[in-house]
């Protein structure tokens, strides 16, 4: 029988349909009225393909910031959610009770769809009792190597730099050594172990380009609304993890295992023996009990987290540097005096820490780097708890209903003209952050730019691992080399990719400095590789 002619035949064969559109209206009309008082295109009010279509041009965080520009400090951008450029509201959804991180972005970024990471943990009091585990090996309190491992790897940058492409005048791909670099940092912080990236100038297991790649797939998934596929096990069977025979992200994953798995069985032999092991992140997690795969899933976030974020901050950073001579001059004179009065060492020696944090002019570099070029974009959104909450926005009260998804706009938000004035608060201009008299206000401004890493229990614990790698590496870029854009008009290629920058092809033209301090390679200890 014809369809339909079956259906009037039958009517009750269509009442789950009907019922189900019914209940989709409702709930789409009902967000609609429930945020009707909050500004927004009106298509993005209505529908999330608007919303979707934008995450997929990898260009969201820019249209964020003209929205913010043109409605005010909250937007509506889909039927369930609002982004925010006031600071004030962006920290009470990271410190008022019952707000949560939303599932519909964190579960999307399970490495393993049965496991979660305290980066993609929703439950609160899950997250709270992982963080206390970790927070003391990332602090560096019980992290004793911290500085000697970091230091190991700035050197081999410079070595690589120098042998490679200044003395042989030969084009660089700087996002790729910036992102070997982060790579071997957090390899050699994480598992005591490095993967080497350095050591060869390439990258033969695809380490980096398979970091992209389930950027990019996973990109998709949470812009489609299809994220909910990883959690089906027959979907994308999980790969064999062998070392020998697998190359990327695959390979990274056996490593890791391995890795892992034998420092544990070291730590618990000397644990046993009474002897004193490696005294290194990983030994900090174990003796607070993060075990097994736990340990293993934490420690695969550190090199993917660890390695993309700071990286593109370092990219941002060299751009607009290598793009404004005033600043150029001006860090490097600062260098160069710092040198000669003793406040930093000479070469060989690389810069320590404490002695890059006391540089001015080098601090206020970075902090413009990351209000300018925040490392971290989007999606990082929170859930209003139940009953809803009354906030305050520009000086009105606004109600944002339970369950609706708070994301930071951090371009709108790092450009905020009541924070910063509004004479050239586009422009890259360090020397804002040392001419600024009022306490309140720079402070105002630090606490701003610090919210890039999160906030209250949500604050990035590898944030003073990405400040600590900025100092040191960009004093002795800056130090020992003078930089050049290759191709001013197209510095680069860029995209974000779940609110990471993606940078690759960052050509640049790299030389000696001519300067009176001796001149010599920078020796490092010898790495054990994984």
């Amino acid at each position: 029988m014809d369809t339909i002619a079956y259906l009037p035949l039958r009517p009750w064969f269509a009442v789950p349909a009907i019922l189900t559109i019914g209940v989709f209206l409702f709930r789409r009309l009902r967000l609609l009225f429930q945020l009707r008082h909050i500004k927004g295109p009106l298509l993005w009010r209505l529908s999330g393909i608007p919303h979707s279509l934008a995450l997929l041009s990898g260009n969201c965080h820019n249209l964020y910031a003209e929205f913010h520009r043109k409605y005010g400090d909250i937007v509506v951008v889909s039927p369930s959610m609002i982004t925010t450029s006031s600071p004030d509201l962006w920290a009470r959804s990271n410190t008022y009770p019952g707000y949560k991180k939303s599932q519909w972005f964190y579960r999307a970024v399970r490495f393993d769809w049965r496991e979660d990471n305290l980066f993609t943990q929703t439950d609160t009091e899950k997250h709270d009792l992982r963080r206390k585990q970790m927070i003391r090996g990332y602090s560096g309190v019980e992290n004793l190597t911290l500085e000697a491992d970091v230091e190991v790897c700035v050197a081999k940058l410079l070595n690589l730099i120098r042998s490679r492409y200044a003395d042989q005048r030969k084009a660089m791909d700087l996002a790729q050594k910036t992102h070997f670099f982060t790579i071997d940092v957090i390899s050699m912080i994480g598992f005591g172990k490095c993967y080497n990236l350095l050591d060869g100038d390439e990258d033969p297991d695809e380490y980096r380009k398979s970091l992209h790649q389930g950027l990019a797939v996973t990109h998709r998934q949470v812009a489609l609304g299809i994220w909910w596929m990883n959690w089906i096990p027959f979907i994308g069977p999980k790969p064999k993890l062998d070392i020998d025979s697998n190359k990327g992200f695959c390979k990274m994953l056996a490593l890791n295992k391995s890795m892992v798995e034998a420092r544990e069985k070291e730590f618990h032999e000397q644990k046993s023996l009474g002897s004193v092991p490696r005294q290194d992140m990983l030994t900090s997690f174990m003796k607070r009990g993060l075990l097994g795969d736990e340990l293993k899933t934490e420690n695969l976030l550190q090199i993917v987290a660890g390695s993309d974020t700071t990286s593109g901050a370092f990219n941002g950073i060299m751009l607009f540097m290598l793009t404004n001579p005033p600043c150029y001059k001006a860090l490097q004179a600062e260098i160069d005096d710092a040198v000669a009065s003793g406040k930093a060492p000479r070469a060989p020696e690389v810069i320590t820490w404490a002695q890059a944090k006391a540089l001015e002019y080098l601090q206020a570099v970075i902090m413009e780097g990351l209000r300018m070029f925040p490392p971290v974009n989007n999606q990082n959104s929170r859930d209003v708890p139940p009953g809803g909450d009354t906030v305050i926005v520009e000086g009105e009260e606004v109600f944002l209903p339970h369950g609706i998804k708070v994301i930071p706009s951090y371009v709108a938000m790092h450009r905020n003209k009541n924070v910063y004035g509004d004479v050239d608060v586009d422009v890259f201009r360090p020397e804002r952050w040392l001419e600024e008299t009022d306490e309140s206000r720079l402070a105002a401004m630090k606490h701003e730019v610090n919210l890039g890493f999160g906030h209250g229990r949500w604050l990035c614990l590898g944030k003073s691992i990405a400040m600590r790698e900025l100092s040191i590496v960009l004093f002795e870029l800056f130090r020992h080399f003078d930089w050049k854009i290759v191709n001013p008009e197209k510095p680069w290629k860029h995209t974000v990719l779940m609110g990471l920058h993606s940078v690759t092809d960052m050509w640049v033209q790299v030389e000696e400095r001519v300067r009176s301090e001796h001149h010599q390679d920078i020796k490092s200890p010898i790495m054990d590789s994984p």
